[in-house]
C-alpha cells in the first residue's frame, strides 16, 4: 500500500519546458526589444523575431516524424497572429498571438480530464521520461494508482485555469498598452504564470511526498 501511495508523488522534471521558454519567450524578446530601439516598424520587428520559435516548432515536427498538435498550435498561433498584424496594420494582434496558444491549450487541459487520461498526464510523460522506454512503461503503469490519479487532474485543473487567465490578461495588455510596453509585459507575464505553476507543481508534489513519508513512518 506504501508503495502504491508514493507511486502518486510525481517527481517534475521541467528541463524541456525551460528551454521552450528560452526559444519561444527568451530570445525573440530580446530580438524585439533590439530591432524596436533601432527604429524598426513594430509589425516587422515582431514578425523577424517569430522566425526562431517557428523554426523550432518546423523542425521538431521534422524531427518527430508525426503529427504533434501542440507544436502546429503554436506554429498556427505564429501565423495568424503575424498574419493579422501584417493585413490589419496593428502590431497588437502580433503581441496577442500567445494568447491563441495559451487559451486554447487551458481549454484543452480542461477537456482532457474527460478524457482517457488528462493532457499533464502525457507531457508529464515526455518532460519526465526523456524517451526511455522503462520509464515511459513505468510512467503508464503509475495510472492504476488512484492516488496518482486525484494528483494529476488536480494539477491539470491548475494550469487550465493559469494558461486561460493569462491569455485573458495578455490581450488586454496587447491592446490598451503601448508597443513599447506590451513587448515587455506580455512575454514577462507568460515567464511569470509559467514560473508560478511550475513553483507550485513542485511545491505541491512536495508536500505530498513529505505526508505520504510521515504517514509511512508512522
Amino acid at each position: 500500500m506504501a508503495q502504491n501511495e508514493a507511486d502518486a508523488a510525481v517527481r517534475p522534471r521541467f528541463g524541456g519546458l525551460y528551454r521552450s521558454l528560452a526559444i519561444n519567450v527568451g530570445l525573440p524578446f530580446v530580438i524585439v526589444q533590439v530591432l524596436l530601439r533601432r527604429g524598426t516598424p513594430p509589425v516587422t520587428a515582431l514578425a523577424i523575431a517569430a522566425i526562431i520559435p517557428f523554426a523550432d516548432g518546423l523542425v521538431g515536427l521534422v524531427r518527430q516524424r508525426r503529427f504533434d498538435p501542440i507544436a502546429v498550435l503554436s506554429l498556427l498561433a505564429i501565423i495568424v497572429g503575424i498574419g493579422t498584424s501584417g493585413l490589419s496594420g496593428n502590431p497588437a494582434f502580433a503581441v496577442a498571438k500567445e494568447s491563441l496558444f495559451t487559451g486554447v491549450f487551458g481549454i484543452v487541459f480542461l477537456a482532457s480530464l474527460w478524457a482517457k487520461r488528462p493532457m499533464i498526464f502525457t507531457l508529464g510523460k515526455q518532460f519526465s521520461t526523456g524517451g526511455d522506454p522503462a520509464a515511459i512503461a513505468a510512467w503508464d503503469a503509475r495510472w492504476e494508482n488512484p492516488g496518482f490519479r486525484r494528483v494529476i487532474r488536480l494539477i491539470t485543473v491548475v494550469w487550465a485555469g493559469g494558461f486561460m487567465l493569462e491569455a485573458i490578461v495578455r490581450v488586454i495588455v496587447a491592446f490598451t498598452l503601448p508597443v513599447s510596453l506590451s513587448t515587455v509585459v506580455s512575454p514577462l507575464l507568460g515567464v511569470v504564470v509559467i514560473a508560478g505553476l511550475i513553483v507550485w507543481t513542485t511545491a505541491y508534489i512536495r508536500d505530498i511526498r513529505r505526508r505520504l513519508a510521515a504517514a509511512s513512518a508512522a
